[in-house]
């Protein structure tokens, strides 16, 4: 066993580079489940923010699959969306759900926390699901009583990370576990960047924004619920040669949000104030996912605001045409859940999930009032269907389709170079 767990560790050391650049940190404790290979397991776990969620500063589950040879098999399971499980001034209740692989010594069970902020950790429980059953895999100290955490291994490759139990704050029991992330020294990233962030007051919220370089001015239009960060793989190429507008739609990153109803309108009449505001007559624009709906709105009812437009996996409607029937019934999967666990409805990742299920309404035929050059992209496996994709490129005036071969809706996150060639060569055309 010790031989086992000495090897895991030097395997995380290793994917802790990797994980550093994205500046978080993993505690995590191997399990044997070697005699449950190929069922599913179940990771729940007690949350407590200090301070409000961010794109930036956040907590989540962590398992990975781990073979006899103490290599990391396939990729690891995380909450993709953390957003889903939070509950402001209250434990949030997290769940983690994934396979134990056929090849699978142990499963290696924790968090992955990052941001400068504070987090209580409580009443962690694996479970291995073998049909109607689900029976629980013991963890050592996984409710923190013992004050002892040598179970439990931390990436600390920063000290100023500090982990201990605490009495402070607990879901049951007399204590819980404390990361204290908030003397950590962040680099300076995009989206998260002290010196060159500012706000700009439109529509009755405040959007962050961050701008680099010199050029023509290039407007990055990011996914839903995500943050101007979503293009850090296109940060470096962009900002050679053009001035980058990096812009966090309304309730999302370090934006604001109001009760407005959520609608991809509302979202291109805030850009365009947005660019009034910022005094930008015309600019290019980048949008990805939601960024593609926005930009699309925004180069047709403010024809006189896009220079030329790049958008990628981008939609009209959402309905069984134009999006893979597996993508909605997820969507509704995760508003299901999301209610069972008392998320209200006027929570923000609620109301997010609701805009993708709900809208855009776009006419196709009103893209003919669209001026701008426009570059149409998607992946041959994306969300978006490819028929749906060409209908926009064909209702475009002096527009150019292109589908990434092998790709998904996360080009820009999986092919950068490819996707980024393509952006910047439309652009300079």
């Amino acid at each position: 066993m010790f031989g086992y767990r000495t090897k895991i560790a030097s395997v995380f050391i290793f994917l802790l580079v990797t994980f550093a650049k994205a500046q978080f940190y993993e505690l995590y404790q191997p399990v044997a489940v070697e005699q449950y290979k190929g069922k599913n397991f179940l990771l729940e776990a007690k949350i407590w923010y200090t301070n409000n969620m961010t794109n930036s500063s956040w907590t989540v589950l962590a398992v990975r699959n781990v073979d006899a040879n103490s290599k990391v098999i396939k990729q690891p399971f995380y909450n993709e969306d953390a957003g889903e499980y939070y509950k402001k001034n209250e434990w949030s209740p997290y769940e983690l759900k994934g396979k134990i692989d056929s090849n699978t010594k142990f499963l290696t069970i924790g968090f992955a926390f990052a941001g400068n902020d504070n987090y209580f950790i409580d009443d962690l429980k694996l479970y291995v699901l073998d049909g109607k059953n689900k029976i629980e895999i013991p963890l050592k100290n996984g409710d923190f009583e013992n004050e002892d955490l040598k179970e439990w291994k931390n990436f600390q490759k920063d000290d100023h990370v500090k982990v201990a139990t605490s009495s402070e704050k607990f879901y049951s029991g007399k204590q819980s576990l404390y990361i204290d992330n908030s003397n950590v020294k962040t680099k300076p990233t995009l989206g998260n960047n002290a010196e060159m962030g500012k706000y700009a007051e439109v529509n009755g919220v405040k959007l962050y924004y961050e701008i680099y370089g010199n050029g023509t001015p290039v407007l990055l239009l990011h996914g839903n619920n995500s943050s101007m960060g979503a293009f850090r793989n296109q940060f470096d190429p962009l900002t050679k040669g053009f001035q980058v507008i990096a812009l966090d739609s309304r309730g999302q990153g370090k934006s604001s949000g109001d009760e407005t109803p959520l609608t991809y309108e509302l979202m291109a009449k805030d850009v365009n104030a947005f660019l009034d505001q910022l005094g930008l007559k015309k600019v290019d624009v980048l949008g990805w996912s939601d960024g593609g709906n926005i930009a699309v709105i925004l180069a047709r009812d403010y024809p006189d605001k896009v220079n030329k437009m790049a958008i990628m996996g981008t939609v009209l409607y959402n309905d069984d045409s134009s999006v893979t029937k597996e993508t909605n019934v997820l969507l509704k999967e995760q508003v299901k859940a999301m209610k069972e666990r008392g998320i209200a409805e006027n929570n923000m990742d609620y109301r997010l999930k609701m805009l993708l299920i709900n809208e855009p309404h776009i006419d196709p035929n009103s893209l003919e009032k669209i001026k701008s050059p426009s570059l149409i992209m998607a992946g041959e496996h994306d969300v978006v269907k490819e028929k749906h994709t060409k209908l926009i490129a064909e209702k475009i005036p002096n527009s150019k389709l292109l589908i990434f071969k092998g790709a998904d809706h996360e080009a820009p996150e999986k092919i950068p170079g490819i996707f980024n060639k393509a952006v910047v060569d439309f652009f300079t055309s």
